[in-house]
């Protein structure tokens, strides 16, 4: 007995080691092909990847030339101005990238019977678009409450003069046989950009800019909104972006300028203008006029399928808006906004990538009697052209940037 009892458990650990060998050669083999079936994919996703076409855009926000900027850039020996050296160190940012767009905060019209002025009527010299240009600039928004500072007239020629140094031009049109957008075919990626901006009440219940009544001649060359007039407006902005999608746009960009002025957070308005963008198939928002950052926030759509940046404000770009002039830190606080587009050129898929940002500082120094004004990356403290006392204010300003910007956001982060 003791003897058959031997012969079966002798039995039943080979049988046991025969299937724990059966079971690891198994697994083996599962392993051995899930690593196969891994590079198989690797392969494919590079594949892929060799079919991916990225662009990158860039946007910034206000060029507001006051009175203290035009006197310095102003050259007596040879009667003319250069605004280029205000620009300088951001250049390099401005143009390495695909596509950027700014906001002119004010008119081009000519010195002739006008003069050239800063707040609260700013007119600037043709040469600041030159600049503009240079530093690789290449769609100007035209579109903002300081459109009209010179009337009809310079209405006119801003955009004129714009156009002859070949910008594309949002937010206005030269006549109503135009439309409201622009359509660029970015290194292949067709991509719908427009911009929109609020109006006033004017004497009389009329939509105003900056006090100044919008005559029935140009209103319908602008891209308007109100608050008392937001569903009808909201058709229009529906409307466009329907039209551009129809052309082929694959991308659609709107920039707004919106809000209340040294806010550091978004209005109930700018709000919901973001959301019924986003929900009715626009892909990226930016936006200025409060002269102060606000965040940027990732706005998922009603049908959760998307997820739309918007920047409700991109604060001063360019400006004399420092604290000893107005006592208000964050009007020196710019920011530039990068954001990726990827197009899957198999499938025809589109993918906006979160945004990243770069923070500048507007420094300024004195020479010759004059008080120069440069806007300057403020994530760089050990620079040349700042002083001692511009090392640490560019610090404080980075730190201002950042708790303000991924305040409503982790995943918005500073471009490497």
């Amino acid at each position: 007995m003791r003897k058959r009892l031997s012969v079966v458990l002798v039995i039943f650990v080979l049988f046991g080691i025969g299937l724990f060998s059966i079971n690891k050669l198994k697994n083996l083999k599962e392993n051995s092909d899930k690593t196969t079936l891994s590079d198989a994919v690797e392969e494919e996703n590079t594949d892929k990847e060799e079919n991916i076409n990225s662009i990158e855009i860039a946007a910034i926000g206000d060029i507001l030339i006051h009175v203290e900027i035009l006197e310095t850039q102003y050259d007596k020996e040879s009667y003319s101005y250069d605004f280029k050296n205000t620009l300088q160190y951001v250049k390099d940012y401005l143009s390495n990238v695909d596509l950027t767009i700014a906001n002119l905060e004010g008119t081009l019209a000519g010195e002739d019977n006008y003069g050239f002025s800063g707040y609260p009527s700013f007119n600037a010299p043709d040469e600041l678009a030159d600049a503009m240009k240079w530093a690789g600039i290449d769609v100007v928004n035209n579109m903002n409450n300081h459109s009209l500072d010179r009337d009809v007239k310079g209405f006119y020629r801003t955009r004129e003069v714009l156009e002859d140094k070949e910008f594309d031009v949002i937010g206005t049109r030269g006549s109503e046989d135009q439309d409201r957008y622009i359509i660029k075919d970015v290194k292949g990626i067709k991509v719908g950009i427009t911009s929109y901006s609020y109006t006033m009440t004017c004497e009389g219940g009329v939509k105003g800019l900056n006090g100044i009544p919008i005559s029935s001649e140009v209103f319908p060359l602008m891209n308007t909104f109100r608050d008392d007039t937001l569903e009808e407006d909201f058709q229009n902005m529906k409307e466009q972006i329907d039209k551009m999608k129809a052309e082929g746009a694959e991308t659609i960009i709107f920039y707004m300028h919106w809000g209340e002025e040294y806010e550091l957070e978004p209005n109930e308005t700018q709000i919901e203008i973001a959301k019924f963008l986003a929900n009715n198939g626009v892909d990226i928002i930016f936006a200025t006029h409060p002269h102060s950052l606000q965040p940027i926030d990732i706005i998922k759509t009603e049908d959760g399928l998307k997820e739309v940046p918007v920047i409700y404000s991109m604060g001063n770009f360019l400006s004399s808006q420092r604290t000893e002039r107005i006592e208000n830190p964050y009007t020196e606080d710019g920011v530039i906004v990068f954001v990726k587009i990827n197009k899957n050129e198999d499938t025809g898929e589109i993918k906006v990538e979160y945004p990243t940002y770069m923070p500048t500082w507007v420094n300024w120094y004195g020479k010759d009697d004059k008080l120069f004004y440069e806007v300057v990356p403020a994530t760089i403290n050990d620079a040349e052209y700042l002083t001692e006392e511009g090392k640490s204010r560019v610090v404080e300003s980075l730190n201002r940037s950042k708790e303000i910007i991924e305040s409503f956001s982790d995943k918005i982060k500073i471009k490497e």
